[in-house]
């Protein structure tokens, strides 16, 4: 079962840039992809956190989204 929210590394390789492009793209709204939660509502954390959501990143690209069932039917 594929993970349903990534982090900006794992978004980057599909995508094929960087994580800080993902992370820029994201903060300046460019991409909508998930939601950045700013340091300040972390708490006491340095940095912004960066939630991708399977599904936009997937719509993002250009694929349908499949479920489990779907995968495992082309693999037969």
């Amino acid at each position: 079962m594929k993970k349903e929210i990534l982090t900006a590394a794992e978004a980057a390789r599909e995508i094929g840039c960087t994580p800080q492009k993902v992370r820029e793209r994201m903060k300046r709204k460019l991409w909508d992809l998930g939601e950045v939660i700013p340091r300040a509502k972390l708490g006491n954390k340095e940095k912004n956190e960066y939630n991708i959501h399977r599904h936009k990143l997937e719509r993002f690209l250009g694929r349908p989204l499949r479920d489990d069932s779907q995968v495992e039917q082309m693999a037969i």
